[in-house]
């Protein structure tokens, strides 16, 4: 049974029926037909891993649930945000490499044809990166380049960051000091400064809140600068229902800035923050629906198990380790849940600079359970998240997929793949990651991990298979409009490669 129909089914269980759940049997029954049922219906969109559709549409039945509905709603929210979480966590990280190798090459153009703004985009880019050197040298480039007052102060507030993140205060502060901030764009990008660098006492808060107010007021729509920057803030300060609010009315695969360069040349720049703003956004959602969740005494152990999960997605280690003790300690679960909780463990021991208790746990799991895919799968794929070599998991992983047959192992191929890439091994993550694919439906979120598609489109765009990288984006649009920032990147990169527009198109 996969997992995700067994988490559709303990929540029936679970808080509309009060029925015991056995093992990895469980029984439904329902008080309304299933079709009529929002916690079921947005569940079934969750496994199909649509999860903007299954957030929106059961947020927007929460009014209309009875009070005992409530909790496995909430359950429900915290499984959706934190899988987008994650998505958009793996998302942002390809972006931060895409987008800079794009930006670096037309910013090393020269003559008529190019946009000084690709200087501002690609030092804000490795200031997402985390290149603070490099990002400060390349804003001032733009500084110097042009004197438009707007840019110039986005630019600034960036300089401003990066002094910050550097540890000089001092110098952040004058900085934003300095910054005329009328323009409401500019605004949002000081709240967003003051909120990355803690200063609650600048109310970042307040300041998103009035510009977006004006904007309304002068009828416009939001612009995705705005919307990236004020999800950011709304999320570092826990405020999900301002959040959701501004998504609904923002058209998330739009361009910060769009530069029309002589008569047949236009180039659009994207801010790749937007995808680790919405990260933040989306887990912090997460945690505050699966802490109402816990509320509930029936539900209180379940919920532990993924705010364990959102805990450690965050970096809260001892949090995380209360919540999935908490489970551990509950009623009978199923058992991958119990394997996956005893993994999490070990990846908290790791976190709080334990390495040897860490893979204790692991060795131990495998002697008893050895060869089960899904566990192999899940230690990969957590050692590849701490950055760590596991080269006993992933021998006895190549093993066992060597001699196992049918779908029960493609978990464990893509394990072993994201694990490859993790380790930079690119011919055996794309070797791993397409035998782990849906070969019907090689693309279709709807048949596959979204997260597997993402590490394999690094694997592609890696080894310079553009147009692969491409197709997958092109599928994940669909339910992921922001996906837009990196497949323009894509196709840019793959022009420059080929000389020519590449035989696929963004429509």
């Amino acid at each position: 049974m996969r997992i995700v129909e067994c988490e559709l089914r303990i929540i029936n269980v679970a808080v509309r029926t009060a029925l015991y759940l056995l093992g990895s049997m469980c029984l439904i029954a329902t008080p309304v037909p299933a079709a009529d049922d929002p916690v079921q219906k947005a569940m079934k969109a969750y496994e199909k891993h649509r999860y903007e559709d299954a957030g929106r549409d059961l947020r927007a039945a929460l009014p209309s649930l009875g009070r005992s509905n409530q909790p496995s709603a909430q359950l429900t929210l915290g499984m959706i945000y934190l899988r987008n979480a994650e998505l958009h966590r793996e998302l942002a990280r390809m972006s931060a490499s895409v987008n800079p190798d794009y930006l670096r090459r037309i910013s090393a153009q020269r003559g008529a044809g190019r946009s000084r703004f690709s200087d501002l985009y690609l030092g804000l880019a490795l200031l997402e990166g985390g290149k603070i050197e490099a990002a400060a040298s390349t804003l001032e480039r733009f500084l110097a380049s042009g004197d438009d007052a707007k840019y110039k102060a986005i630019a600034k507030i960036g300089l401003g960051t990066a002094a910050n993140l550097d540890g000089d205060q001092q110098k952040a502060q004058e900085l934003w000091r300095g910054i005329n901030s009328n323009d409401l764009d500019v605004k949002t990008e000081l709240a967003a400064a003051y909120s990355r660098a803690g200063l609650r006492d600048k109310d970042p808060v307040r300041l998103c809140d009035e510009a977006l107010r004006d904007t309304r007021k002068s009828g416009k729509a939001f612009s995705l600068m705005a919307v990236k920057n004020c999800i950011g803030v709304y999320g570092q300060a826990a405020i999900p229902d301002k959040g959701f609010d501004l998504l609904s009315r923002a058209d998330l695969k739009s361009y910060s800035y769009r530069d029309a360069i002589g008569k047949s040349k236009v180039l659009s720049f994207y801010d790749v923050q937007l995808l680790s703003n919405l990260s933040v956004f989306y887990l912090q959602a997460s945690l505050a629906a699966l802490e109402k969740a816990s509320a509930d005494q029936q539900l209180k152990g379940f919920a532990s198990y993924y705010l364990g999960e959102a805990h450690l997605l965050a970096g809260n280690a001892d949090q995380a380790a209360k919540a999935t003790a908490a489970f551990l300690a509950s009623a009978q679960m199923p058992p991958q849940y119990r394997n996956r909780a005893m993994v999490r463990q070990g990846a908290i021991q790791h976190k709080k600079g334990k390495p040897s208790e860490a893979i204790g746990v692991w060795d131990d799991l495998i002697r008893r359970q050895p060869g089960d895919p899904e566990l192999l799968s899940d230690i990969l794929v957590t050692c590849s998240r701490l950055r760590i070599d596991c080269p006993r998991v992933a021998q006895t992983s190549a093993a066992a997929v060597e001699s196992g047959d049918g779908r029960r192992f493609a978990i464990l191929n893509v394990g072993l793949g994201r694990y490859s890439l993790g380790r930079k091994d690119l011919g055996k993550a794309v070797t791993y990651l397409e035998a782990g694919r849906d070969k019907g439906n090689k693309n279709k979120i709807e048949s596959n991990d979204p997260l597997m598609l993402v590490g394999l489109s690094e694997a592609y765009y890696r080894t310079k298979k553009f147009s692969e990288a491409l197709e997958i984006y092109f599928e994940m649009s669909k339910q992921f409009p922001q996906v837009r920032q990196i497949q323009e990147a894509l196709q840019g990169i793959y022009s420059m490669e080929h000389k020519s527009a590449g035989d696929v198109k963004i429509n």
